[in-house]
C-alpha cells in the first residue's frame, strides 16, 4: 500500500496542481493564476502518494486563503485515480490542524456535490446558505449550478 504525506505545497509542484486544475474543474485556473495566488500568500497543500518504485505522485491538493481571522478554502481537488481513499480528508484534517489559530473556515461546495457535502459534515462543517447560479456547467449547454455555503467555527474566544 502506498505512503500518503500531506505537506505544504511550493512552486515544484505548479505544473502537477494546473494539470489537476485543468482535469477537474470546469472553471480553470491558468497556471500563473495558481503561481500569483501562491505568491501573494494562499497556502498550498499537496497529498503525495509514494510507491516504493517511483517517484511522489501528487494524488491531490486543497488551496486556501487566509483573511483576517478566516480561512476560505478555495479548491479541494483529488486526482481521479485516488478519489474514494481518504485524500481530501486527509488534506482537509492537515489544513484544519494548521489553521487552529482561526475563528472560522469557510467553503463553497457544488449543490450535486453530495459526497463533498457528506465529507465536510463529518468534519463538522455546517451549511449556512446557498449561491444560486454560482458555478459554470460542468457539463456545456446544462444551467449554472449553485453553490452551497459551509463554515466549521475553529477558534471561538
Amino acid at each position: 500500500m502506498p505512503t500518503r504525506i500531506c505537506r505544504l505545497g511550493n512552486v515544484d509542484d505548479i505544473d502537477a496542481v494546473f494539470a489537476l486544475n485543468t482535469q477537474l474543474f470546469a472553471e480553470k485556473w491558468s497556471k500563473k493564476s495558481l503561481l500569483d495566488v501562491m505568491q501573494s500568500g494562499f497556502d498550498l497543500y499537496v497529498c503525495e502518494s509514494h510507491v516504493c518504485t517511483s517517484d511522489p505522485q501528487i494524488a491531490g491538493y486543497i488551496l486556501s486563503q487566509d483573511i483576517l481571522d478566516e480561512v476560505h478554502i478555495m479548491q479541494v481537488a483529488v486526482s481521479p485515480a485516488y478519489q474514494r481513499q481518504g485524500i481530501a480528508r486527509k488534506l482537509s484534517q492537515k489544513l484544519l490542524t494548521d489553521k487552529q489559530a482561526y475563528a472560522l473556515v469557510l467553503l463553497e461546495v457544488r449543490a450535486s456535490n453530495i459526497a463533498a457535502q457528506k465529507l465536510y459534515k463529518q468534519l463538522d462543517f455546517t451549511e449556512v446558505g446557498r449561491r444560486k447560479a454560482y458555478y459554470v456547467p460542468e457539463i456545456k449547454g446544462q444551467p449554472r449550478e449553485d453553490a452551497i455555503l459551509m463554515q466549521l467555527r475553529l477558534n471561538i474566544s
